[in-house]
């Protein structure tokens, strides 16, 4: 698995987080899905799975690591 530092290299035009250090960043209200979108990254590639879709559970989430976001 990539280092965020990696991913951070990679993903040029994203902010990379933790996945967790996304969710606060929600949970605090400093983002949210009129700010922009994000995709989940599996520790080797960015996904096309939106960090906004309702239908994922966390079953379906917990294995990424990171977290690519776009602001507008």
């Amino acid at each position: 698995m990539k280092t965020i530092e990696e991913v951070k290299t990679e993903c040029k035009y994203a902010d990379v987080m933790t996945k967790e250090e996304f969710l606060q960043e929600v949970s605090d209200g400093c983002i949210n899905s009129f700010d922009g979108c994000g995709y989940f990254h599996d520790g080797e590639k960015e996904t096309n799975i939106s960090v906004w879709d309702d239908s994922l559970t966390w079953n379906d989430v917990k294995k990424y690591p990171y977290v690519c976001w776009y602001n507008k």
